[in-house]
């Protein structure tokens, strides 16, 4: 990393449709472009160039390559449904190279620009970082090699919103960035191993998946222009559903929870993506003294959120299971809801139970939506109209009469996303939990 350079990016360009001069012997002169869609609640868009559409239905975090424009003043257009929402003139100049992004929230989207001039013809690996997330602030990004501790000096500190910078003559190979809020080491995006190769445009949006509110988009020419980089981070909520002792929680070795005790939930907690392993034991037992059936590896994907289940009773415990469940923490609807149904009663009086969801204060008859339920399974996410009233009535099997309390008069919003667990080791200790599993 030779030298860096943190401008703000000039909006001084467009897309010019590439054409010819009256003499067909004399192609005029044309600029290269691309475009990328990095305006989070935005709709997808179509790209009009002087009017003509050239991108169709460009949605968030999609670019393009490199396409040919006729050099001179052109008219760039944002177009939903054949309607202009935004546009902007500029000016584009024979044979250089720019990229257009369209930043910003729907109601202030703007295109800005980038010169890839110099960068495309030097022959070296140039990495451009753009700071296009609004919600984030002003941030530190550090790029160092991959598993290298933090520098004591951002390598690019207090960047704006808007703003870009070009880290110049990149060695190949592995690399990390990792952002923070600006003055803090407290890291909020880590992109985990990127290899460089080639010139990047390395692009911060809103997230909009996983714990992270900044999501990378590394922009190469490539056949698939745009990768879109979680940060390298997942989510785990822990429920206590073994009726009824306390517990300490480990995980990846370390004591997370102590005495964690019975119908208790862990609210989310961010962790690496990868490999983790999780012990519960008996509270003051140590992790040499997991119970076997609650200690499993689990493998959790960048951005995903999980619900872990550790449900049974303490009168079997070889008989108690880990129930790891992907959640949805992100809905939007103006007229639906979803909500899962999770069994871990281990009572032998609900093996199995049938499950029935039906208006707030209606009388169950019929089939049930989702019959013969054992322990330790779920029903998945079920979308179903809101705002309204359910009764989610869990029954015994082949009967409609409930058996587990606290599933009535469920009140669902739009856009709403829940969990609803059956837990009890026995038949006069059956109880439910509600957990709300929106971000």
């Amino acid at each position: 990393m030779n030298t860096k350079k943190l401008v703000l990016i000039p909006a001084i360009l467009s897309l010019g449709l590439v054409g010819c001069s009256d003499n067909d012997d004399d192609p005029a002169p044309t600029a290269s472009v691309r475009v990328m869609h990095a305006s989070a609640d935005a709709p997808a868009v179509d790209v009009a160039i002087d009017g003509e559409v050239v991108l169709s239905g460009v949605e968030f975090q999609q670019g393009s390559g490199y396409l040919p424009v006729t050099a001179g003043t052109r008219e760039v257009s944002l177009q939903v449904d054949g309607t202009d929402v935004y546009s902007e003139m500029f000016t584009v100049e024979a044979n250089r190279s720019y990229s257009i992004l369209a930043l910003n929230e729907l109601a202030s989207i703007d295109l800005e620009a980038l010169d890839d001039t110099e960068r495309r013809a030097n022959s070296t690996n140039d990495v451009t970082v753009v700071h296009a997330s609004p919600d984030a602030g002003n941030v530190d990004v550090n790029v160092t090699a991959a598993g290298a501790a933090l520098p004591m000096m951002p390598t690019l500190p207090d960047v704006p919103f808007g703003a870009n910078a070009t880290l110049e003559q990149i060695a190949a190979g592995d690399y990390q960035v990792r952002i923070a809020a600006a003055g803090s080491t407290d890291v909020v995006y880590d992109s985990g191993t990127l290899n460089v190769g080639a010139d990047v445009t390395a692009v911060a949006v809103n997230s909009q998946k996983g714990a992270s509110p900044v999501s990378l988009l590394v922009w190469t020419e490539t056949q698939t222009p745009v990768a879109v980089v979680l940060s390298n981070s997942a989510e785990v909520r822990i429920v206590h559903a073994v009726d009824d002792v306390d517990v300490d929680v480990f995980a990846g070795g370390e004591e997370l929870l102590g005495d964690f005790t019975y119908t208790s939930v862990q609210d989310y907690v961010e962790v690496g993506a990868g490999i983790l392993d999780v012990a519960i034991a008996p509270a003051g037992q140590g992790i040499g003294n997991a119970i076997e059936s609650l200690t499993d590896t689990l493998t959790l994907e960048r951005g995903e959120s999980y619900t872990v289940i550790a449900a049974g009773g303490l009168n079997n415990l070889a008989a108690t299971q880990l129930i790891v469940l992907q959640d949805e923490r992100e809905f939007v609807s103006s007229d639906e809801a979803k909500v899962r149904l999770v069994h871990a009663a281990s009572a032998s009086v609900a093996q199995p139970v049938d499950i029935f969801v039906v208006a707030a204060g209606t009388m169950v008859s019929g089939d049930p939506d989702f019959p013969d339920v054992l322990f330790g399974q779920d029903t998945g996410y079920v979308t179903l109209a809101a705002p309204a009233g359910y009764d989610v009535v869990i029954a015994a099997d082949g009967t409609t009469t409930a058996a587990v309390p606290g599933t009535d008069g469920i009140t669902l919003g739009t856009g709403g996303v829940a969990t609803a667990i059956a837990l009890g080791a026995s038949g006069g200790n059956l109880s439910a939990l509600i957990l709300d599993d929106l971000r």
